[in-house]
């Protein structure tokens, strides 16, 4: 395992000593004098490329110092310290490049009367570093808010100290020598090959019948970055109250797992993860396919693959599940999002199939596009669902909830995509008949915003669609295109007018067309999609299973490419 340490200019919120090397002015001008500290920290860090190390960053008052309000200070790297680190302590080091750190978190609060703050984090990594050299990082405070009567403290508090550590391309573990897993013992071991900022890869070299296995613990329980290449193969019958991986952070690929079940689960939960990405580490997935059965009544949160997914970027996969969740926040893909701006998450080129039944916040694809404070814009395109989606309300074909309960998007800037979606679920409803509370349901999208961006979405001609019973009002109607400068307008509201409802239902296939003619008319990427059948697939993969109208008698018209609107 590689030594990882970190220096600090000897600062810490304990306070100044005399003599510090680099110091300046020992006396403070003015009450309200601070530094910026990373806490028990010194000594150099070797990173490995590809992996990376967070660290805490405080603001803290100089000596004696307090502030009489409450402060919120920001960070910044500061080049022109570099100079004065290396006379002082006779070194010869570089400024660490841009590529190689990033702010995580960048803003903290000292309380009235404090001495020292809450804590932003600080990422460094060894991206653009050259071997051999040995850089810095200066840390100090950038500004304050709410008075000016504050100054930094002569000293910069804090230097990152670190250099790219000399790695064995061939080692085990790295990309060009990947641990190979072909038995669930060997499955279960990745866990113990997992190491904190470093990258390790993994490839699947056999199928792999979970059948019996009872005592399953998920491989990864503290986000540690893996990339997991799965040649194609699948797991098949893997059961429990947890999911296969628990996080998936790094990238995962070219995998099946086939008749998952999964039930009781005591927390947010997928088939593969409870959660995909982090927040200091994204997550790539692509070709990944799963099916089986989900039950979820401890947590909201609940998909096909992930209950969670942050700064994620899945493509090409699949669901084809029953997922039952008494808890809001249930899709055929993901439960919801939780990325914090100006990261965001983008689902493309996905299908659903299957029962996906939950309170609210539902959807065949993504029951709550965005579930967090700090709204990260989403964009969900060219994924289509043939799923049964059934909810109390703010439920749709492809997402439940776009707007994270914000209408009109007052005090968010939310901005979701959802574009050239295909809703050919076989039905979407609710069984509630209360219609005294907030109710909204979409063919495409149950409860959307002015701020989000809508477009080129079509849904089945023959959609079984209902809002709540008592909600005659909302049903299934043609809308263009939405924009933020050109918003949807609310469906009208019943008696009374304790409903708002602002559902996207896009527009209707013409009757008897196939979903993958309009995939085509809508231009998605056919080396992605075999466009031949009646619904789209992957190339390569198996088709869909088909729903047929008993009065068609299974016969389809032969439309044009671009004749699938009315």
């Amino acid at each position: 395992m590689l030594m990882m340490a970190i220096a600090a200019f000897a600062m810490s919120c304990e306070g100044l000593n005399e003599g510090e090397q680099g110091k300046g002015n020992t006396e403070p001008s003015m009450k309200g004098v601070f530094y910026a500290d990373i806490p028990g920290t010194k000594d150099l860090v070797e990173i490995a490329p590809g992996a990376s190390k967070s660290y805490t960053l405080k603001a803290c008052a100089y000596q004696n110092n307090v502030t009489d309000v409450v402060m919120n200070f920001s960070f910044k790297a500061d080049p022109d310290a570099v100079a004065t680190y290396n006379q002082a302590n006779k070194t010869s080091y570089e400024m660490c490049p841009g590529s190689a750190f990033e702010f995580v978190t960048n803003e903290v609060m000292i309380p009235r009367y404090g001495k020292a703050s809450t804590t932003a984090k600080i990422k460094v990594s060894a991206s653009g570093l050259e071997q051999g050299k040995t850089y810095i990082l200066p840390i100090t405070l950038d500004k304050a808010k709410q008075t000016e009567n504050w100054e930094v403290a002569d000293t910069l508090a804090a230097f990152v100290i670190f250099k790219m550590s000399n790695v064995d391309p061939n080692a085990p573990g790295t990309e060009n020598n990947p641990y190979e897993i072909a038995s669930v013992d060997e499955l279960k071991a990745m866990k113990s090959k997992l190491v904190e900022g470093t990258m390790v890869y993994f490839t699947l070299e056999k199928d792999l019948d979970m059948t019996g296995v009872t005592d399953w613990e998920p491989v990864n329980s503290l986000a540690y970055p893996f990339n997991m290449d799965g040649k194609g193969h699948t797991i098949s019958n893997f059961t429990g109250t947890t999911s296969l991986f628990g996080y998936v952070v790094g990238k995962l690929s070219n995998l099946n797992v086939t008749n998952a079940q999964i039930n009781n689960a005591s927390g947010a939960i997928g088939i593969l993860a409870s959660t995909g990405g982090a927040q200091d580490n994204p997550v790539e997935v692509e070709h990944v396919n799963v099916s089986g059965k989900i039950n979820n009544t401890a947590a909201h949160g609940t998909g096909g693959l992930f209950g969670i997914i942050i700064n994620a970027t899945i493509n090409a996969c699949s669901a084809d599940v029953t997922l039952v969740s008494t808890k809001y926040d249930s899709g055929g893909i993901y439960g919801y999002d939780n990325s914090e701006a100006p990261k965001f998450s983008t689902v493309s080129n996905c299908w659903t199939a299957g029962d996906i039944t939950g309170n609210r916040m539902v959807g065949g694809i993504a029951g709550n596009a965005a579930n967090n404070s700090a709204v990260s814009p989403v964009v969900i395109k060219n994924c289509y669902s043939t799923a049964k989606v059934h909810a109390q309300f703010k439920y749709g074909g492809i997402v439940g909830d776009a707007a994270q309960g914000q209408k009109t998007g007052e005090g968010l800037d939310i901005k979701n995509h959802v574009e050239k979606c295909i809703a050919w679920n076989e039905s979407i409803y609710s069984d509630v008949a209360d219609a005294s509370v907030h109710y909204s349901a979409g063919a495409v999208v149950g409860f959307t915003s002015v701020k989000n961006y809508l477009s080129d979405c079509y849904r089945r001609a023959d959609l079984d669609f209902s809002d709540c019973p008592g909600n005659t009002f909302n049903v299934l109607f043609d809308q263009e295109n939405s924009t933020p400068e050109s918003p949807l307008k609310q469906v009208a509201q019943s008696t009374g007018g304790t409903n708002y409802n602002f559902p996207y239902h896009g527009k209707a296939a013409a009757a008897g067309a196939t979903a993958s003619q309009v995939a085509k008319a809508l231009g998605w990427d056919e080396d992605i999609w075999d466009l031949s059948g009646a619904l789209p697939f992957f190339k390569g993969g198996d088709a869909p299973v088909i729903i047929v109208d008993d009065n068609a008698n299974g016969q389809l018209p032969d439309f044009g490419d671009h004749e699938f609107f009315n």
